[in-house]
């Protein structure tokens, strides 16, 4: 089966599933607009590469990625996120195509959209009066057409329960999957957990990640008397303005506990990080099936959580995860000190979340059933 993976290809979920495709027989062809990334072959760009591209680069390129799927023979278009790629083929008139939605995608909109401020779309968005205008007029006009993307697709993939039966979405869909894409099960390296040190911050220095609240409830912590170092990721975004100027601060004050990384971590030096990470946490105010939560509890470390329906939906208190709720820096500052005396005995979440990783998180089992019920549908 020949199929197009399409969207912006810097976005880590659409290599990764691409790839995943690739290794279990499909031919695989990724299409976008932005300049060819290193190792992302076969690559195709639409038109002239735009560095950064906005949603009208993809709508005025709508013809010209029909023609190039026509003439490419492609069997399936496979558009990862709804916005801007699944419009983006949509618009195209290209069929049939699949959409593989992720957390943003639906969950940005009502009835579960955050307060603006910490909302998906401002993390990469100017924060001006502007930027505010923009992302409240996206949330009230989107909608109706991403349910037309959804109900006009061969299948629709979610990769979490809360996703699949947003009834705003979804509801006159006739073919719904709930698939997480899950991760690449390399050689877990499940040493000593109990001898590890760091405490890890891995989904971003934003608002919608909460990590204004890490930070202030990791400084109540070293207050106290506590004893683990802390990571901070900036990962693919800008750092929020607040949560620069905390981490400057806990860098100055506390040197030897706290370090921040504001570019991407190549992979090699993340996984070298998992193997001496004790417990990590993730807080977004929302969210699909994150890889980060995937690779971290695959890796044997302890994740420590917000009760989102995400998290609720396969993690449980005191047995694979340590739940904060509500969520607030005194709450955080408590469950660092508790995971702190956790490591004077066997740790209890290692095989359970290596047990669950191993059957239900394998990209590459995950992609051959995906082709598998593709199949069966064409």
């Amino acid at each position: 089966m020949r199929i197009a993976v399409i969207g912006p290809v810097q976005d880590i979920h659409l290599r990764r599933w691409g790839e995943a495709l690739r290794a279990v027989g499909a031919e695989v062809l990724f299409i976008g607009i932005e300049p060819a990334p290193e190792g992302l072959e076969p690559y195709l760009c639409v038109g002239e590469a735009v560095k950064r591209p906005r949603l009208s680069d993809f709508l005025w390129r709508r013809q010209k990625l029909r023609k190039l799927l026509e003439a490419e023979k492609i069997d399936l278009a496979h558009p990862i996120h709804l916005t801007p790629s699944a419009l983006w083929v949509w618009s195209s008139g290209f069929r049939p195509y699949v959409p593989f939605a992720m957390g943003a995608d639906v969950l940005e909109y009502t009835p579960n959209a955050p307060p603006l401020y910490r909302s998906w779309t401002l993390q990469s968005r100017s924060r001006s009066l502007l930027g505010y205008v923009a992302t409240w007029t996206r949330r009230r006009l989107f909608p109706v057409a991403l349910r037309q993307i959804l109900q006009d697709s061969l299948l629709s993939v979610g990769d979490n329960y809360e996703i699949c039966f947003s009834k705003k979405f979804f509801e006159k869909n006739k073919n719904i999957v709930e698939l997480p894409a899950g991760i690449w099960l390399g050689e877990l390296s499940l040493a000593d957990v109990a001898k590890r040190r760091y405490l890890l911050a891995p989904r971003g220095a934003t608002l919608l990640y909460q990590a204004d609240v890490i930070l202030r409830g990791y400084e109540d912590y070293l207050r106290s008397g506590g004893k683990l170092p802390l990571v901070l990721l900036a990962g693919a975004y800008p750092p929020h303005p607040r949560v620069a100027r905390h981490a400057a601060h806990l860098k100055k004050s506390y040197c030897e506990m706290f370090l921040f990384f504001e570019k991407i971590i190549p992979k090699e030096k993340m996984l070298a990080l998992w193997r001496e990470t004790v417990a990590f946490v993730s807080a977004p105010v929302y969210d699909g099936y994150s890889y980060a939560v995937a690779e971290g509890r695959a890796y044997g470390a302890l994740p420590i959580v917000n009760a989102i329906p995400s998290h609720l939906e396969i993690l449980t208190h005191g047995y694979n995860a340590w739940f904060v709720e509500p969520f607030t820096p005194d709450r955080l500052a408590e469950a660092f000190s508790t995971i702190e005396t956790l490591l004077s005995s066997k740790p209890f979440w290692v095989s359970p979340n290596v047990e669950w990783i191993t059957r239900f998180s394998n990209i590459v089992e995950n992609a051959k059933l995906f082709l598998r019920i593709v199949q069966e549908l064409l």
